[in-house]
């Protein structure tokens, strides 16, 4: 009797101990869950962070692993982060870096870097710190930003800079010219003798062009107003065609015209100059010809100016619209940039083809 109390005794101690590990256990568990949907959550809201931001945040491990690339980062390599997890850094960033020590050297301080995207070169402001877990390194965190529309914007405001000082100083040199030139201009003229004549006319072809050059440099540098009017394009032409009559007599270059008549609204001061910049350009480009087309495509008109010279090379055509930029010996590197000055203000646009057998300015308006 006594062994079966000590028996059931036992049992009841064994059936007690198993409900308090089975509370134990439940309690855990509910705890265990909890902190799981703690963590679920707290992933989230990390991850969340991470594609909020508008920096790219790229974190490697101790091989240079990518293991996290945030929306940011893929927006600016135009990738998905499915694409470059697993993949060394060094493969997608295209540096010459494949340890996690020298990746951390390297970027601990800010840097810029250019990176190409699509065929397409973009500038990165990156820097790199440690991961650590208990006080060792377990691999880095990478953060970077496109800087490259601020870098443009930064050359663009350095160019402003540069140019208004030229052209304040552009403008009083073109004033204190004009005068006396104005004057010599008009004496010239009244040099009747046919004996100088010959004399005279050179005299009078480099005057125009002096003053051509002057008239291009105060247009660049004043603030240009727009003043649109009615008028005929075959009488513009004929315009044009008398501000280039110096031009035309210092050239063997043929000069061949096909104007179709109707009535533009536009700038037509504006316009004058641009064709006269383009014209001449062509002339002193041209090996035998130069073709000026005028016509209406649609509602718009379009006017085509073509030389059958040896082309402009990739170099010369990223540049060819910025002031004071020339491949000429005595150019003033104004024309063209005058020339899409004034079609910007009139709301045109033009358009540039060229080849080794010629080249073609179109302008829309």
């Amino acid at each position: 009797m006594k062994n079966s109390e000590q028996l059931m005794e036992m049992f009841q101690a064994v059936l007690k101990t198993s409900k308090d590990l089975e509370n134990s256990y439940n309690e855990l568990k509910k705890k265990f869950n909890l902190l799981e949907i703690k963590l679920e959550n707290n992933r989230r809201y990390l991850e969340n962070i991470l594609k909020s931001i508008n920096t790219g945040v790229c974190s490697v491990n101790l091989e240079c692993e990518i293991t996290t690339f945030n929306k940011e980062a893929c927006s600016i390599f135009e990738i998905d982060e499915a694409s470059v997890k697993g993949v060394k850094f060094n493969k997608i960033f295209h540096i010459d870096i494949d340890n996690v020590n020298d990746l951390i050297r390297e970027f601990r301080q800010q840097k810029k870097l250019s990176i190409e995207v699509e065929g397409r070169i973009k500038k990165v402001s990156i820097s790199a710190s440690p991961i650590t877990d208990n006080g060792d390194m377990v691999g880095a965190v990478i953060i970077f930003s496109d800087i490259t529309r601020l870098e443009e914007l930064e050359e663009e405001n350095r160019k402003k800079e540069k140019l208004a000082v030229i052209g304040q100083m552009a403008a009083s040199i073109a004033h204190d010219i004009k005068n006396p030139l104005a004057s010599i201009e008009l004496l010239v003229s009244l040099l009747g003798d046919d004996s100088k004549k010959d004399i005279a006319d050179n005299i009078m072809i480099s005057i125009k062009r002096i003053n051509n050059i002057i008239n291009n440099t105060l247009l660049f540098t004043k603030t240009v107003i727009y003043r649109p009017e009615h008028f005929k394009t075959e009488e513009f032409m004929e315009d044009v065609e008398l501000e280039i009559y110096a031009h035309l007599k210092a050239t063997n270059v043929v000069f061949e015209k096909y104007v179709d008549d109707f009535e533009l609204v536009s700038d037509k001061n504006l316009l004058k100059s641009a064709m006269v910049n383009l014209i001449v350009n062509a002339l002193e480009a041209a090996k035998k010809k130069v073709i000026v087309k005028v016509y209406k495509d649609g509602k718009k008109a379009v006017v085509e100016v073509l030389d059958d010279g040896c082309g402009i090379d990739d170099k010369t055509k990223k540049h060819i619209f910025e002031p004071f930029y020339t491949n000429k010996k005595n150019g003033t590197g104004l024309g063209l940039s005058i020339v899409n000055k004034a079609i910007n203000v009139v709301d045109g646009k033009i358009e540039l083809e060229t080849s080794n057998s010629g080249t073609m300015f179109r302008i829309v308006l």
